[in-house]
C-alpha cells in the first residue's frame, strides 16, 4: 500500500501513550541531484499512522512504531516495542513548502526541492 502524501506532524510518536522498549537508528540514503535531495530511510513494519515527519527550526524528525512488535505473548515479546527515529540538520537551500513523503513496503521515500536560487543555471552569453 503506498502513501504518496504523508502528513507532517507537530506531535511526535515519542509522545505517544505506547511505550518504546528498543529505539533504532533507521539506514538512510541520502541522493543529491541539481534540483532536489532525496532521503531513503528503510522503516520496516511501520505503518503509515504510526509513521511521524517534522520539520522544526531546520531539523527534520523521523520517527515511526513498527506495528505488531512485543504485542503477542510469544518469544517476540521478549525484545518489546520497536521504534525507529533519526534527525537531519536540513539546508537554507530547500524548498520547505514543497516536500513530499511516500511510504510504500516500509521505504520511506522523502523528497526535498531545492529553492531555484540554489539550483545551477547556465547563463547564456552573446557575441557581438
Amino acid at each position: 500500500m503506498s502513501e504518496k502524501n504523508l502528513a507532517f506532524h507537530k506531535d511526535s510518536v515519542a509522545n505517544s501513550e505506547k511505550k518504546i522498549d528498543n529505539w533504532q537508528v533507521p539506514p538512510v540514503d541520502i541522493f543529491e541531484t541539481e534540483e532536489q535531495l532525496t532521503l531513503v530511510a528503510d522503516l520496516p513494519g511501520v505503518p503509515r499512522d504510526q509513521l511521524s515527519l517534522g520539520i522544526d527550526q531546520g531539523i527534520l524528525t523521523i520517527e515511526g512504531l513498527a506495528a505488531g512488535v512485543g504485542t503477542s505473548n510469544g518469544i517476540d515479546r521478549e525484545f518489546g516495542a520497536l521504534g525507529y527515529t533519526r534527525r537531519f540538520q536540513l539546508p537554507d537551500t530547500l524548498d520547505f513548502e514543497k516536500i513530499a513523503a511516500e511510504l510504500k513496503d516500509g521505504v520511506l521515500t522523502v523528497t526535498l526541492p531545492k529553492v531555484a536560487a540554489a539550483r545551477p543555471r547556465r547563463i547564456p552569453i552573446t557575441v557581438h
